[in-house]
């Protein structure tokens, strides 16, 4: 997949440990399963583990909005403003986050530290990016059907990589519930697709080899 941005790319070890302590920087750990507030005016970075920002209807369905590995971000200050009471962040697995306040990164070090102009610059273009995957997840769920989802979401994966090989960062339950699809039907929409050969499919690996069958 495409590298993100992360918030301390261009910051070295040494210049890290001494903005967590400018920063007035807390680290929290998650257990597995364990939900996480949605932080306010603050930024939270994911230093170990994976976490999940998840959306439930009224009747129960899941979807998942992003998953977030090691040095993702999260936080209302990067796009998150519009998540309701029906959002919530889950640990996929044991997790550390590291929460700083956001007016400690976007106001002016009397220092006047390259490293710290250099973090304002990666928050602006993990804004960017958020907005960006936002749009390219609602592309995915205004297809009409599971096949279209599927396609659409392989190709931004083939395209992401460079390759018509790829691997699912997630599993088929969690593909299923971030395309908004039911996991039967889609495993068995993947079946079909298979046999028809548009895609190859081990496990999490993919191999999309062409969408010019795909049918509603």
């Amino acid at each position: 997949m495409d590298e993100r941005t992360s918030l301390f790319d261009g910051v070295t070890k040494s210049e890290y440990a001494a903005m967590k302590e400018c920063f007035k920087a807390a680290v929290r750990t998650y257990k597995k399963g364990e939900e996480i507030p949605m932080p306010h005016a603050r930024v939270a970075v994911v230093q170990r583990g994976r976490v999940s920002l998840i959306k439930t209807d009224v009747n129960g369905a899941r979807t998942i909005f992003e998953q977030l590995k090691t040095g993702g971000v999260f936080g209302d200050v990067l796009g998150y403003a519009w998540a309701d009471a029906s959002f919530f962040l889950v640990a996929d697995e044991d997790s550390e986050v590291l929460y700083i306040d956001y007016e400690h990164i976007v106001k002016r070090c009397p220092n006047a530290c390259t490293h710290h102009s250099t973090v304002v610059s990666n928050l602006v273009k993990l804004m960017s990016e958020k907005t960006q995957a936002l749009s390219e997840h609602l592309e995915i769920l205004s297809r009409r059907t599971t096949r279209e989802k599927l396609l659409a979401y392989f190709s931004m994966a083939a395209a992401k990589n460079k390759s018509s090989y790829f691997t699912l960062p997630f599993s088929q339950t969690s593909l299923a519930d971030y395309i908004c699809v039911d996991r039967s039907a889609m495993a068995r929409e993947l079946k079909r697709m298979a046999e028809e050969g548009l895609v190859e499919i081990d496990r999490r690996n993919v191999k999309l080899i062409g969408a010019k069958h795909a049918r509603a």
